[in-house]
């Protein structure tokens, strides 16, 4: 039984809109979307928003562009929406990756070239820049900006569809999530715990970065975490998008063993073969080594 499914099968039309809405900006999307319930499974509701994505007017396209905000410039509000998009720009957005400070200038630079970017595409096109970034950082967002500044109209047009639906299609998932309820949406899919061996006390304040590898074995940044005050990062691994394939967790331990230790960031790769038990892969770590395991 899908119990975000199933609430979303049957919550009232007035209800429901508003919430829909926050998942594709376009009113005739919303209302073609409902008209479809009851859906059987998650996979007929995904691709009802890429269908219906498709079947919009362009004005209506244009609409629900306008209601995302520009890439890179995540929205600071406490919103459903809001959280939404700073999720999907987390890559993006980030002052630092997991290789460490030096990172951050060449970060920095991408952001400002993906701003720039950002004005000239909408210059040329007349509307927003508009990519599925979830996972993607900012280098990899402004080369996708410069490639389709390149674009005619009409394959611009095409371009823009394809992205809009998949957003709608990822955030219509996340949205059933959400109206599970604490029991399912809740569910936190992988956890992590890291103690300092040296000291013996939990190691708080360690970012984390998780990424996933996709179908061309390219990794893809889902999650950005730091642990807590005992060492420990839960409920941040985004359920949406976990399932059966080939994760990394990276550690950025450089801040915390001192200017003599060995390793400054440690990756840990893993295959996840069953998607529906929870995953806890702790760490442990010295100057000069570190242990992991599958916990529990």
């Amino acid at each position: 039984m899908d119990r975000g499914l199933d609430v979303f099968n049957t919550l009232p039309g007035d209800a429901a809109r508003p919430q829909l809405l926050s998942c594709c900006a376009a009113p005739g999307w919303a209302r073609a979307v409902l008209a479809g319930r009851p859906y059987p499974d998650r996979a007929a509701l995904a691709d009802a928003a890429l269908a219906q994505v498709r079947a919009l007017p362009w004005a209506e396209v244009v609409t629900a562009v306008a209601g995302h905000p520009r890439i890179g410039q995540p929205p600071a509000g406490d919103g459903r929406e809001a959280g939404w998009s700073r999720r999907e720009q987390a890559a993006a957005t980030a002052t630092a990756t997991a290789t460490g400070d030096s990172a951050q200038p060449a970060q920095q630079s991408a952001r400002a070239a993906l701003g720039t970017l950002n004005e000239a595409y909408e210059q040329r096109f007349g509307f927003r820049f508009l990519v599925f970034a979830n996972g993607r950082n900012a280098a990899e967002l402004a080369a996708v900006a410069q490639q389709r500044l390149g674009n005619d109209d009409d394959t611009e047009r095409a371009v823009v569809r394809t992205e809009l639906g998949r957003i709608a299609a990822l955030r219509i998932g996340r949205l059933v999530d959400d109206l599970a309820g604490p029991d399912e949406a809740g569910w936190a899919p992988l956890s992590t715990h890291v103690l300092d061996t040296a000291s013996g006390t939990p190691a708080a304040g360690v970012p984390v970065r998780l990424a996933r590898a996709d179908l061309g074995g390219q990794w893809r940044t889902i999650a950005l975490g730091r642990t807590d005050d005992d060492g420990r990062l839960r409920d941040w691994a985004p359920a949406a998008q976990w399932g059966t394939g080939t994760y990394r967790l990276v550690f950025d331990v450089s801040g915390r063993l001192g200017p003599d230790a060995f390793y400054t960031e440690i990756p840990v790769v893993f295959t996840v073969r069953d998607a529906g038990r929870h995953h806890h892969v702790p760490l442990l770590l010295s100057p000069y080594g570190y242990t992991t395991y599958r916990g529990s």
